[in-house]
C-alpha cells in the first residue's frame, strides 16, 4: 500500500450508557434477527448514510461513494463487534510479509477496494440511526471522519442480537479511492431528478442556480448522479467541462435558445433561434 498510510486509533467513550468508539488507518444476520427486522435494520443504515453526507455537505465537503461491498464488509465489522466491540478483529489476518494483522481494515479486500487511506467509527446500544449520529457528531474524533474531505468512499451497518450485552451495533467504514469503485452510487434522501437538459438542480427551472451547481460540480465540491450527470452535458459529448458552463450561461442569457447544443451546431450558427 501506500507510504501515505499511517495508523492512529482513539480510545472508546461511554455517553450515556452507549459505546462509541473511532479508529483512523492510512494507508451475517444473526439467525434471531426476523425479516421484518432486517429490513428495518437497512433501513437504518441508510439513514446513517443520508445524514452524513448532508452533514458533509453543509460543511461544504463532498458527498461520499456509498459501495455495496462497502456496506457487506462494514456489516462483517458490525456483527465482530457484537462478540468483540473493538476496532480489533476477533481472529487475525496473515498479512503478505507473514504477520499477523488484527486491525478493522483487514476486513476490506485491496484486490476490490485500492484504499490508500481507512476510518472506522464504531458504535453500540442505540436503536436509533438519528441519536447515534448525534453521539458520533458530539465525539470530535468521530465527527473529524465523518467531515473528512480526504475520504471518497463509505459504507455502513447496523447489527442486532437481543442476547447481546448492547444488542444494536452500528459501523461506519471509510476510505479513499483514487478513481472510482464498482457499483459505487451516490446515497440521496430525495433523487434530484432534473426536468430536461439544464436543469441539474431539478427545479422545473434553468436559471443561474444550476449555473452555481454545475460550477460547484467541477470544483469538487458536489457530486451528481447520473440523471443530472446527462442533464449538465450541455454539449451532448459525454463529459461536463466548463465549455459546458459556457453553453449553459449563454442559454440563460438568452443568446442560444435551446438545450444541448453540440459543438458542430455551435460552429455552424445554429444556436436554435429557428
Amino acid at each position: 500500500m501506500s507510504s501515505v498510510k499511517s495508523f492512529s486509533c482513539r480510545a472508546m467513550a461511554v455517553v450515556i450508557a452507549v459505546i462509541i468508539s473511532v479508529c483512523c488507518f492510512s494507508k451475517t444476520p444473526s439467525t434471531d434477527v426476523h425479516a421484518d427486522i432486517e429490513q428495518d435494520l437497512a433501513g437504518m443504515a441508510e439513514e446513517i448514510l443520508f445524514l452524513t453526507n448532508e452533514a458533509r455537505i453543509e460543511a461544504g465537503v463532498k458527498p461520499l461513494k456509498a459501495v455495496p461491498y462497502l456496506n457487506d464488509v462494514s456489516n462483517v465489522r458490525s456483527r465482530e463487534c457484537i462478540f468483540n466491540f473493538s476496532h480489533e478483529r476477533p481472529e487475525p489476518v496473515l498479512m503478505p510479509d507473514g504477520t499477523e494483522e488484527y486491525r478493522f481494515f483487514t476486513v476490506i479486500d485491496d484486490s476490490l477496494v485500492p484504499w490508500t487511506k481507512a476510518a472506522e467509527n464504531i458504535a453500540a446500544g442505540s436503536n436509533s440511526a438519528e441519536a447515534t449520529f448525534e453521539q458520533w457528531k458530539k465525539s470530535p474524533n468521530h465527527w473529524k471522519s465523518i467531515v473528512n474531505p480526504d475520504y471518497t468512499h463509505i459504507g455502513v451497518s447496523v447489527s442486532y442480537d437481543p442476547n447481546s450485552e448492547y444488542k444494536y451495533y452500528w459501523e461506519q467504514i471509510f476510505v479513499r479511492v483514487d478513481g472510482s469503485l464498482e457499483n459505487e452510487y451516490v446515497p440521496e434522501r430525495y433523487e434530484t431528478v432534473p426536468v430536461g437538459s439544464g436543469d441539474i438542480n431539478g427545479d422545473g427551472e434553468v436559471n443561474s442556480f444550476d449555473l452555481i451547481t454545475i460550477n460547484k460540480y467541477l470544483a469538487g465540491r458536489t457530486v451528481f448522479n447520473a440523471l443530472q450527470l446527462e442533464s449538465a452535458d450541455m454539449l451532448d459529448d459525454g463529459t461536463i467541462t466548463s465549455a459546458d458552463v459556457v453553453v449553459l450561461e449563454k442559454y440563460i442569457l438568452g443568446e442560444y435558445k435551446k438545450l444541448p447544443l453540440t459543438m458542430e451546431m455551435i460552429l455552424n450558427g445554429d444556436y436554435g433561434n429557428n
